[in-house]
């Protein structure tokens, strides 16, 4: 039981992040990995549409989120998609350099010369339009121009539930968001899957996330994907895949 569950526990947690470099497609399909992942990169730049811009704190821990979520989805893109992701994700990454640069004030960064510069750049691209209309034309997922220049702009206003926090700060190490609850966990498998190459049944994965839901937090399994799961975790996970007849399976 222990050696089963030990090779469990490498499969759920050695390549959620890391995704896998064979078989990558021509082209993109509704509820494959790359879809899966692109829904969870587009719900994660939707999130800082939400943003105070003037919050500086929220900005240098959801945007990395952001870029991580998106990173993921340009490992697993098809080969039709793959050099606009790319392009996307550089820009968004150049913003992310700027920003950081300007110690995450996001008026100062669109003011300078390097800013505007970006910015005008993101504006004048087609690249997030046609980013845009091949995940609703393959993957079927309902876009609102979720892109870079969305994310950032400088005209953006804030709502009135936009106000920081007082745990609102920034950690030494920003990790992926996988929310709370269920919608942690379906998130948690989306990378499972990813990393292992496999699908879960339907079965499966509502026996998962019924053996985890009262287990695990979303803030835990955000450990795990960066590779600092608790011994507690690896536990949980390791018994859950194994009463739903997952570990073992080739």
């Amino acid at each position: 039981m222990r050696t089963q569950l030990g090779l469990t526990v490498l499969l759920v947690l050695g390549l959620t992040a890391c995704g896998s470099s064979d078989g990558v497609a021509a082209t993109a399909k509704q509820g494959d990995a790359f879809c899966k992942l692109a829904q969870s990169a587009k719900e994660d730049n939707d999130a800082l549409d939400k943003i105070d811009v003037t919050d500086s704190a929220k900005i240098k821990l959801q945007l990395p989120a952001a870029i991580d979520s998106l990173s993921a989805a340009v490992d697993k893109a098809p080969k039709d998609i793959a050099d606009t992701a790319k392009q996307l994700l550089t820009m968004e990454e150049l913003v992310e350099k700027l920003l950081k640069d300007n110690n995450f004030d996001m008026v100062k960064m669109a003011n300078s010369t390097e800013g505007k510069k970006a910015l005008d750049a993101i504006d004048k691209s087609t690249l997030p339009d046609e980013f845009d209309k091949y995940l609703s034309d393959k993957c079927g997922i309902e876009t609102s121009n979720t892109t870079p220049s969305d994310t950032v702009g400088p005209d953006d206003t804030a709502g009135p539930d936009d106000t920081a926090g007082p745990d609102d700060t920034a950690g030494s190490g920003d990790t992926i968001d996988l929310g709370e609850g269920e919608a942690a966990i379906n998130k948690f498998l989306d990378f499972y899957e990813l990393g292992t190459g496999t699908t879960l049944t339907p079965e499966q994965r509502s026996c998962i996330v019924s053996e985890l839901s009262d287990k695990v937090q979303g803030t835990e399994l955000n450990d795990a994907v960066n590779g600092n799961a608790s011994p507690e975790l690896e536990q949980a996970l390791g018994l859950a895949f194994i009463d739903c007849k997952v570990a073992g399976q080739s």
